[in-house]
């Protein structure tokens, strides 16, 4: 009878956790972030779009730091793209990299180690 019981309560306890998981993905984004990191090598910031930057601003701080810009490109010219995202959330904006391999991504995140440019949110996608 206690197996059956301790049993209960684990499989409850599980469901109960995965319950949680999935209410709360929409604010956390856990299983993206995961699946970006573990199966795509992929990082996205999540914000809204009322948390990024104005256009203005990212194309101010782009202009300032153009030689760590050019730096980034010159990681492989043929690979790696640097863009300014002002599509998806129009008057507004953030940074996108494109690489592709594990060790372009590696470089990049060695220039730019705290996922920002200059403050500036990025998404780094492996294509």
């Amino acid at each position: 009878m206690g197996k059956m019981r301790t049993l209960k309560t684990v499989i409850f306890v599980s469901l109960l956790v995965v319950v949680i998981l999935v209410i709360s993905e929409p604010s956390t984004h856990l299983f993206h972030r995961l699946a970006d990191n573990f199966l795509y090598n992929n990082y996205h910031h999540y914000l809204s779009c009322s948390d990024l930057p104005d256009l203005d601003e990212v194309e101010k701080v782009v202009a300032e730091h153009s030689e760590i810009v050019e730096k980034i490109k010159n990681i492989n010219p043929d690979d790696v793209e640097f863009i300014i995202d002002s599509w998806t959330c129009p008057g507004k904006a953030s940074i996108t990299i494109y690489y592709a391999s594990k060790d372009q991504r590696f470089q990049i995140d060695e220039i730019l180690p705290d996922k920002t440019f200059f403050e500036i949110p990025i998404s780094l996608i492996n294509r």
